[in-house]
């Protein structure tokens, strides 16, 4: 809850066995297996996406699964800088494995601006800041693999990083500590107690780790869009308008399929059971005045959720399992902030990179974040669960 609980993010992938998301386009003679027997694979119908590092891709022809592996590789990205007053903590944990146990080191993170900070910072994995303004700490930074600063790094603290660290400005700290390969510019001044295994002068230049230029970001608008008459809704007699202005709280059970629903919005409480692979796309904003809550209700549930307008909610938000944040996904399109309460609960990978994620209490996530900035008030934790990494191991189309 965030609030002295928890707040849980995740991932994509099939009905039954871990078999993917198509995203296909191959034009209408070809169909839409949208039926789901026995372990078939649900397919998306997008009718172009973006795909990030994937420029020989044929546009609209591409396992989601995949697109989820090169989405979500950090336990934290953000398109702008991070700017925060209190605590970050990240680490990592193998869902399939068993439940989270502290002591995973792939809790990356990555800003394709600057770092700021007036709290202890503590990375369980790599840390990339790629902002020319580099990073400005008020309290010690402690990196357990790479780091790799884009300008100065300051002010006067004590830094650690585990592996080999790449600052491209000079260095004012009380301390810095570097287990492999220092490399700085000829011209950097390295100011206060350097240690490292080796040092090396030559040019810095640290790339944007996260994919946040327009023709990088997933088409979500597509997908939502390729989905608006080929969908399974008739099957389980829902209405696209169903959850648009309902009145009084409300469950919604979905097995193994793909959804198509309009703007959701009402003046109860939803609910909404996933027991199968489900594909849920919303034509819209998602903003309620009630709780919301999805849960993923049979060991072999698995939700994708791509929401064409923002996310939101007076009240608290519930979605996934925090025992297995892979298995949920939710892909927010909109620009509008996203705001949730302290007793909020995400289990999964949330993706919104032209949004701003703003956290008001003690929050601790299960999965990971992607968000064009990070708003937050009080110590976050991550846990990112390196199962989402796996999300394309069933693609029929390949890697």
């Amino acid at each position: 809850m965030i609030g002295r609980a928890c707040l849980v993010v995740a991932a994509l992938a099939a009905c039954g066995d871990r078999q993917d998301v198509v995203a296909s386009s191959r034009g209408a003679d070809a169909g839409v297996p949208a039926s789901c027997t026995g372990n078939a694979p649900v397919l998306l119908v997008a009718h172009g996406v973006a795909v990030g590092d994937t420029p020989d891709a044929t546009p609209g022809d591409i396992c989601t699964g995949t697109v989820a592996v090169r989405t979500f590789p950090h336990a934290l990205c953000t398109c702008e800088g991070f700017a925060s007053a209190t605590a970050l903590t990240t680490d990592s944990f193998d869902s399939t494995a068993g439940p989270y146990a502290p002591g995973g080191t792939s809790g990356d993170v990555g800003l394709d601006g600057e770092l700021a900070t007036n709290a202890v910072t503590q990375i369980s994995g790599g840390l990339t800041a790629a902002g020319a303004a580099g990073a400005t700490l008020h309290a010690d930074l402690h990196v357990a693999h790479d780091l790799a600063i884009g300008g100065p790094l300051g002010t006067g603290v004590a830094v650690t990083a585990g592996g080999n660290a790449r600052i491209a400005g000079n260095v004012d700290l009380a301390s810095l500590a570097v287990a492999g390969t220092l490399t700085a510019p000829a011209g950097a001044t390295l100011g206060g107690a350097i240690t490292a295994g080796t040092t090396v002068r030559a040019p810095v230049a640290i790339a944007p780790p996260c994919a946040c230029d327009a023709d990088q970001l997933v088409d979500i608008a597509a997908f939502v869009a390729g989905h608006a008459a080929a969908n399974d809704d008739a099957a389980i007699g829902l209405q696209p308008t169903q959850l648009t202005g309902y009145h009084g709280d409300l469950s919604l059970d979905l097995p193994c399929g793909i959804y198509y629903v309009g703007p959701v919005h009402g003046d109860g409480a939803l609910t909404v059971r996933v027991t199968g692979r489900v594909a849920l796309l919303v034509d819209g904003a998602m903003t309620l005045d009630a709780p919301l809550t999805i849960a993923l209700a049979t060991d072999d549930a698995e939700l994708d959720l791509l929401i064409g307008g923002t996310l939101s909610s007076g009240q608290a938000v519930t979605i996934g399992r925090p025992d297995h944040p892979s298995r949920t996904r939710v892909y927010i399109a909109g620009t509008d902030p996203i705001q949730l309460s302290g007793d909020s609960q995400l289990a999964a990978n949330l993706y919104a990179p032209r949004a701003a994620l703003a956290l008001s209490a003690q929050a601790t996530v299960f999965g990971s974040l992607f968000v064009r900035r990070l708003d937050q008030a009080a110590p976050l934790t991550i846990h990112y669960d390196v199962d989402v990494r796996r999300a394309d191991v069933a693609c029929p189309l390949g890697s």
